[in-house]
């Protein structure tokens, strides 16, 4: 089933009614997200009262759209925009290879900052790339990592390379089992960056068996590359709160070949 059509995603960008003042539940605490990823924060607590109708108020006003005092499907739409951006990114993607366009999709993520909201491993960037889940001990770069690789495989008409999971360790078995697992000493000895292709997978690695972090890994060589990556902070961390570019050393790490 294509991603687009997913439940966890489609409940993401269904309007959830014609909320107002004195709604609680679900939808309200959605529309509260999305209006502190738009810069109109309000406490995320699922009730909408005075503050959530101002903060739409003023939301809809930068937008130039029409608000009464009740939600509806325009004022929606233009809060949901960025993931619907994202969720049909398949459709608009240029023909290129599978790596070429892993990154391609990576970058377009990117380009829509997805941050938590509402808390640790919340909100509803977290719940699409793992499926529906959050919460604090839902770590997301490893969902991050295989739902864009999902995305390039649907665009290029085949099988992801790995099935992909929400766990580092997993996604270092199934690259071992396919073959793809390339050590991080072979890279920096080498020279081996090139046989990763035009994008593959980092693995941060705590030991020869523990993974604890993971993202996208190009223009890379013997002692550094680039990345793109979920779950992480301006420090790097295993457990930030947005998707980043960063710049990291190849030696920390193993890889995951695409090409």
């Amino acid at each position: 089933m294509a991603l687009h059509e997913q439940a966890y995603i489609r409940r993401e960008l269904e309007f959830p009614g014609p909320l107002s003042n004195g709604a609680s539940g679900v939808g309200a605490r959605r529309v509260q997200e999305w209006l502190g990823f738009h810069g109109n924060g309000t406490p995320i607590d699922g009730k909408f009262g005075p503050a959530t109708n101002r903060a739409i108020e003023a939301f809809a006003a930068r937008k130039r759209l029409s608000y009464a005092g009740s939600l509806n499907q325009e004022v929606w739409a233009a809060l949901t925009e960025p993931m619907a951006r994202v969720v049909g990114l398949p459709a608009r993607a240029p023909n290129k290879t599978y790596p070429q366009l892993v990154r391609w999709f990576a970058e377009q993520h990117l380009a829509e900052h997805p941050v938590e909201l509402g808390g640790a491993n919340r909100g509803p960037w977290v719940r699409m790339y793992m499926k529906g889940s959050e919460g604090e001990a839902m770590l997301w770069c490893a969902g991050f990592v295989s739902f864009v690789m999902q995305q390039a495989a649907e665009k290029a008409g085949r099988a992801a390379p790995i099935a992909g999971s929400f766990g580092c360790d997993e996604l270092a078995r199934q690259a071992k089992a396919a073959g793809r697992f390339v050590a991080g000493k072979n890279v920096a000895h080498n020279g081996g960056f090139g046989a990763l292709g035009a994008c593959g997978i980092f693995l941060v690695r705590k030991t020869s068996s523990d993974w604890i972090h993971t993202g996208f890994a190009f223009d890379g060589g013997e002692e550094s590359f680039l990345s793109i990556e979920g779950n992480t902070d301006h420090k790097g961390s295993a457990n930030g709160f947005e998707v980043a570019r960063r710049t990291r050393r190849t030696t920390a790490n193993d890889f995951i070949r695409l090409a």
